[in-house]
């Protein structure tokens, strides 16, 4: 790419809590880039937004939010259409994870990108987490563990960060998405959706740490709130996923993983705060007070931009299909769990 002597000019889709609580705040200050123009479905949010934030255009249509932009930013809960438009104006895309439902749809689109010359970024935050890496630097030899997410503070953090008048959105508001076709019932497509929308941050973990894994068992309870998985490294190493609901309040997300000669435990920081909470628990100690993955995030997205990125790292997007793949495999091979005796 050619030297840049400017800033990164990036037209953002979708102004929820994420945009209101993470992005917006980081790019709208950040030096290597210039939010240029907001859209989204509410226009009355968009402009909200567009005021706390400085930025200069509300856009009513893709082509008028496209027009100038280097890079399309988008934080909506579907993403297809988007990303589509924005390659089709030779526009790179930053798009929030998954991609989608579908992974061969995923894998088009990456192509699509590769060939193109532009890039497809994914939002795979966890990919870049000091904490996580620290544990893989501790357990380097996989011999099992566990990763768990139960989360019931997400929409009350997401609501306190929106704007008073704003409620957050939810995946019933977004329209249907294409989901594989070899998912043969309706308890396989929850497990997809549980596994992208509520566990993509542990799959990822997953899939750094052993790129190797093998979905062996999944099973969805029969409400479809909460998913347990058994999976198995290449050397047959066990590791268990849990994804569960929980009563508003509580919260839980923590991956384990034991080696020959040590072991970590993550416990991750609470939607929406500061990372530094994070701990990492080893044989040696804890720490926490670790750099804010986010950050980490939006910096490797501007040196991709740059060039200035190391080549032989897999991209986002290679890692989102890995992840997307893996989700599709665990859901496929979900059974739904026995209704609780009421005797």
């Amino acid at each position: 790419m050619s030297l840049q002597t400017r800033p990164w000019r990036l037209a953002v889709a979708g102004c929820g809590a994420a945009a209101f609580g993470l992005h917006l705040p980081l790019l709208t200050s950040h030096p290597a880039f210039e939010v240029t123009a907001l859209a989204d479905r509410d226009p009355a949010r968009a402009r909200a937004a567009a005021t706390r934030f400085a930025v200069p255009r509300v856009a009513g249509t893709t082509k008028d939010l496209l027009d100038g932009a280097d890079m399309l930013v988008i934080l909506t809960g579907v993403h297809g259409d988007l990303i589509e438009a924005a390659l089709d104006a030779q526009t790179h895309v930053f798009t929030e994870k998954p991609v989608g439902l579908d992974v061969t749809s995923t894998r088009k689109l990456a192509d699509r990108a590769q060939e193109s010359g532009l890039l497809l970024e994914v939002g795979a935050m966890r990919a870049h987490d000091p904490a996580l890496h620290a544990a893989l630097a501790a357990v380097p030899d996989l011999a099992g563990g566990w990763l768990i997410k139960a989360d019931g503070v997400d929409e009350a953090a997401r609501r306190r960060l929106l704007p008073p008048g704003f409620s957050p959105y939810t995946f019933e508001d977004d329209p249907p998405q294409a989901v594989p076709e070899q998912l043969s019932g309706p308890h396989q497509v929850t497990a997809l959706q549980t596994l992208l929308w509520q566990g993509y941050h542990l799959l990822t973990a997953l899939v750094l740490a052993a790129p190797g894994i093998t979905p062996a068992a999944c099973t969805l309870d029969a409400d479809g709130r909460s998913l347990h998985a058994l999976l198995y490294g290449p050397g047959a190493e066990p590791v268990t996923l849990v994804i569960s609901a929980t009563p508003p309040g509580r919260f839980l997300e923590q991956i384990h993983f034991s080696g020959p000669s040590d072991a970590a435990t993550v416990d991750f920081a609470r939607p929406y705060e500061s990372a530094a909470t994070t701990r990492v628990t080893t044989a040696s100690g804890e720490q926490s007070g670790f750099p804010d993955p986010f950050a980490a995030m939006w910096q490797a997205v501007s040196d991709r931009l740059a060039g200035q990125y190391p080549a032989d790292l897999p991209t986002s997007a290679a890692l989102a299909v890995r992840v997307e793949d893996l989700a599709l495999a665990l859901a496929a091979i979900c059974r739904p769990g026995p209704h609780p005796r009421k005797d």
